[in-house]
């Protein structure tokens, strides 16, 4: 899809307007895969209900979600891991995206792939990528959020109550916008927050535990912000990543195979490995 990213506080600041054009034109809508076309999908006929263990410290749950056709069932489909027994990793291919089934063929040995950040036309990721020590790219100053990882364990940061101080990170991921600031608190909104579209998201709950989730339905930014807030997910913080087309979840533990496609090639990807 063509995202619209409109003027968040400090998103003018950090970005030329050159790069946010780009974002915005293009954005993860630069290598398509065969796919269905911008619209809610038929209603879930999964279950929805309470959280369930597919593997070591790793969670699965789906979730009714609000969206804007009173004739579609909306549906979240939500991991949650915890960092003392996992370990979270972002890989990156800067220049060579690749299918998330592809990047699955790649890295047998994660349990969770979702889709990561933001991309420009060349299919490098927008932001600050570490993946295993190695770092690309410059962090969003004043604007957007970070999955970091580093000898602390994991977090999610907001970059605008925390900026990124050049710390020497193992793993962090960047995108936006803040959609949760810390203590539960809702981020401010800015144009585009009215803009219905597939939606990923990671957030941290109170317990320290790290929570990805998807949407295929469409939705906008305000609504899945203010559904965020649910009194069961505990969410201390959450944040934006790549959505539209770029939108996707594979799940494959001994126990629990799941696949929720994105439609465009991905240059980075956020895994969870069990033990």
């Amino acid at each position: 899809m063509r995202h619209r990213l409109g003027t968040w506080p400090g998103v003018a600041r950090g970005l030329g307007a050159g790069l946010l054009m780009a974002v915005a034109l293009l954005g993860c809508n630069l290598a398509r895969v065969d796919g269905p076309p911008e619209s809610d999908p038929p209603a879930s006929s999964a279950p929805v209900g309470d959280w369930t263990t597919i593997a070591p410290g790793i969670e699965r749950r789906e979730m009714a979600l609000p969206v804007a056709s009173a004739s579609a069932q909306g549906a979240a489909l939500l991991v949650r891991a915890d960092p003392a027994v996992t370990r979270l990793a972002v890989h990156y291919s800067p220049g060579a995206a690749r299918t998330l089934g592809e990047w699955q063929q790649a890295l047998p040995g994660a349990q969770v792939l979702v889709n990561g950040a933001f991309f420009d036309e060349t299919d490098r990721a927008l932001g600050l990528i570490v993946s295993d020590g190695q770092a690309y790219g410059q962090s969003f100053a004043g604007f957007g959020g970070m999955l970091q990882v580093d000898a602390a364990g994991a977090r999610v940061r907001s970059l605008v109550s925390n900026p990124y101080q050049g710390e020497a990170l193992w793993q962090a991921v960047q995108a936006f916008p803040m959609l949760i600031e810390h203590g539960g608190l809702l981020a401010p909104q800015g144009d585009g927050f009215d803009q219905r579209a597939r939606r990923t998201w990671i957030g941290q709950d109170r317990a320290g535990r790290i929570v990805l989730g998807v949407t295929h339905n469409l939705i906008t930014l305000a609504d899945l912000q203010a559904w965020l807030l649910a009194p069961d997910l505990d969410l201390d913080v959450a944040f934006a990543l790549d959505g539209g087309r770029s939108t996707g979840m594979v799940i494959q533990t001994p126990s629990h195979q799941e696949s929720a496609p994105a439609f465009d090639r991905l240059p980075s990807v956020v895994a969870v490995y069990a033990p």
